[in-house]
């Protein structure tokens, strides 16, 4: 990581499972993980079979892009999104700490002596500190999902001021799934520095079915615009969105 910014990217999709529209989630996550994007999933499910079904699917998105899955009440909603986007950052980081160690010294942390392992820990704790985060927030806005929104909102707030606690630059983006009439996800909040409370008040509102696969492939392509810009130009980043292979 010498000589270059070190930013982690992370996709968190929030959702009661079931995906049920467009691609597999299943193979839009595994694809994020192939861009080094870690996708993470909480699934805030119900009881019964249809909440097992979606329990199950919440595991395999999570599987699938090299992240963790939490299942949680919604009481609980806000404590495990930032637990899981700490201890997501936590595990990169131990990853590309061992790639180099491995490629300089031919050992991971876990080999070295007990004081350079020290030394090592050391240096995580103050990567975690300082690592840039890229996150974006993906919200199941279908209508099971009504009455457990306003908890989401809260959740995504308190996770912005825990991220700006430290002292690494920090840039969330919020979108929802699905989105307006024929548009399988909607833009909530571009890369910013903070939340705007406002545009989540209004536009976090369920409505139709669940395209969590589309919102995984919307994220990455957003990630993907914003690797294209200079630094300090992501401020209301409009989005070229595209959709099996054509432009919208």
């Amino acid at each position: 990581m010498a000589g270059k910014e070190a930013i982690l990217r992370q996709i968190l999709v929030i959702t009661d499972g079931c995906s049920n529209l467009g691609v597999s989630p299943v193979d839009a996550a595994a694809k994020a993980k192939q861009r080094r994007i870690v996708v993470n999933v909480i699934g805030v499910v119900d009881k019964g079979e249809i909440g097992m079904v979606g329990r199950e699917e919440a595991y395999s998105i999570a599987d699938a892009g090299g992240g963790m899955c939490r299942i949680v009440e919604p009481a609980d909603l806000s404590a495990t999104v930032q637990m899981l986007t700490r201890q997501t950052m936590q595990l990169t980081l131990h990853e590309v700490v061992n790639e180099e160690l491995m490629q300089v010294m031919g050992k991971s942390a876990e080999d070295l002596p007990p004081v350079d392992r020290s030394k090592v820990m050391q240096v995580l704790d103050k990567l975690e500190d300082e690592v840039r985060i890229q996150l974006v927030v993906a919200v199941d806005m279908s209508a099971s999902m009504k009455d457990k929104l306003p908890t989401v909102r809260e959740a995504i707030r308190d996770l912005a001021l825990s991220l700006h606690a430290r002292q690494g630059a920090a840039e969330v983006a919020v979108i929802g799934f699905p989105g307006d009439h024929d548009d399988p996800v909607r833009l909530i909040q571009p890369f910013r520095a903070d939340v705007d409370v406002t545009a989540l008040e209004r536009q976090l509102a369920a409505r139709g079915g669940t395209p969590t696969g589309p919102a995984i492939e919307y994220a990455v392509q957003m990630f993907d615009q914003l690797r294209e810009l200079p630094p300090g130009a992501e401020e209301d980043l409009p989005l070229r969105r595209t959709w099996g292979g054509s432009a919208i």
